[in-house]
């Protein structure tokens, strides 16, 4: 199954423009810990959304790779196939591989009332608000969201963005930021150094360390931006483990309904030989954007929401985020 071209696009734009730069050191992974990302893949698939718990899982086989813990990436991959089946959520491996469970997940609280999220922006060099990142990690390609708060904090893939969900996003996931001269540095917390590197202006938005690229975005400007039809994909690969590739659709209609659709394949080399899981989902409901949130209530009642948003400037909306997934109009 191939990932969407504009996954492909977005990347080689990147590479185009910092072709012959610098390389900086960064950490292999510096996203949320396994953990959170297992607890949001089984809260998404408690609620229906399997393909968005598929994604979830993907982010955790991620995370589990870049500390070498086998029995989380086998867990993750698990997660992800069974996801896509249809299967109820499995617990994660607790701390000490495999040493607990994770607590079961809970509906994610409303926000709580608090200052406007703030659009993404450059105040001189010094990035303010909400980006849309593209970067590879271990050889993968992953979109990500960065939020720069006015006072000073960055965070990578926050829960959300009421000061109650900034809060709640992991530690290592936040950090305080600088700005001297052309060089952005951030002191992710539990990191012994600052990952530092030269920012090179794109437009409205910026290229940092390891060629990682950020644009600024901000809200829909409304509903009508997301009627039609869009596509998004994720493919994760480690050769000790195999390839994992989701693919999710979603139809929005002015009366205010949707469709979905997800498959979710799983490669994993045996001493046998090639085996390959997988499974698919159809969901269908009614979809609701409000502000930087857009919430998905299948028939059955259950409920998806997260912060979406659009990539781009174009009255047309061809690229948004949303749970974690980047989609393309079809």
């Amino acid at each position: 199954m191939a990932v969407p071209t504009t996954f492909r696009k977005w990347w080689g734009l990147g590479l185009a423009v910092l072709l012959g730069g610098p390389a900086h050191a960064q950490p292999a992974y510096s996203g949320p810990p396994a953990t959170a990302w297992m607890q949001k893949a089984q809260k998404l698939q408690a609620s229906g959304d399997r393909a968005g718990a598929a994604a979830a899982y993907a982010q955790a086989y991620a995370a589990y790779t870049s500390v070498d813990d086998s029995d989380g990436m086998k867990a993750a991959l698990a997660g992800k196939a069974a996801a896509g089946a249809g299967a109820p959520a499995a617990p994660a491996p607790g701390p000490g591989r495999g040493a607990g469970s994770v607590a079961a997940p809970r509906p994610a609280p409303a926000p709580a009332a608090g200052p406007a999220p703030v659009a993404g922006h450059l105040e001189g060099n010094k990035p303010v608000g909400l980006f849309f990142v593209t970067k590879s990690v271990l050889g993968n390609f992953r979109t990500l969201s960065y939020y720069f708060s006015p006072e000073g904090v960055a965070y990578e893939n926050p829960v959300g963005l009421s000061p109650a969900e900034l809060a709640a996003t992991p530690e290592k996931s936040k950090g305080r930021y600088t700005v001297a001269g052309k060089a952005l540095s951030i002191a992710w917390t539990g990191y012994p150094q600052p990952e530092t590197a030269a920012m090179n202006r794109l437009g409205g938005g910026f290229s940092w360390s390891g060629g990682s690229i950020f644009s600024a975005v901000g809200p829909f400007k409304g509903p009508g931006q997301l009627l039609g039809t869009f596509e998004g994909g994720t493919s994760t690969y480690a050769s000790a483990v195999g390839q994992s590739v989701v693919s999710s659709t979603l139809t929005f209609r002015a009366d205010g309904t949707y469709t979905s659709s997800g498959v979710a394949t799983v490669t994993t080399a045996t001493a046998r030989g090639v085996a390959e899981t997988g499974g698919s989902s159809q969901q269908a409901g009614h979809w609701k954007l409000d502000g930087w949130y857009l919430t998905l209530t299948d028939a059955q009642g259950h409920t998806a929401r997260d912060v979406a948003y659009p990539v781009g400037t174009d009255a047309k909306v061809t690229l948004f985020q949303f749970n974690g997934m980047a989609y393309e109009r079809k």
